[in-house]
């Protein structure tokens, strides 16, 4: 009687990977581009004006004490993760694709 082992299907772990890599990567780019529609707004969807605004929150933030720019980081951060929370939501379907492993799939 043989003894038969069930090894990991590497290339189906490998393709699960890639595509869960590749939906955080997209969900990322989607929440910095978020933050940059909002720095846009800020300059009131001019490019001239935002990088004045840019520039003026660049001078305040270097002269800033060090609890202040903490403070920004945070907001800025959280900012950030509500973003990329929003946009995971909308695309979780992607995610429950990407976990999921259908078999006889052949990259379709």
């Amino acid at each position: 009687m043989t003894v038969r082992r069930n090894y990991p299907d590497w290339g189906a772990i490998a393709a699960g990977t890639l595509r869960l890599l590749g939906w955080l990567a997209v969900n990322a780019l989607a929440a910095a581009g978020i933050i940059a529609l909002a720095a846009f707004a800020l300059g009131s969807f001019s490019l001239p004006l935002t990088m004045a605004q840019l520039a003026n929150l660049t001078d305040r933030y270097v002269v800033a004490s060090g609890a202040r720019q903490d403070q920004f980081n945070h907001i800025v951060t959280l900012g950030f993760a509500a973003a990329f929370v929003a946009v995971s939501f909308f695309r979780r379907a992607g995610m429950v694709r990407a976990l999921t492993s259908p078999e006889n799939d052949h990259g379709q």
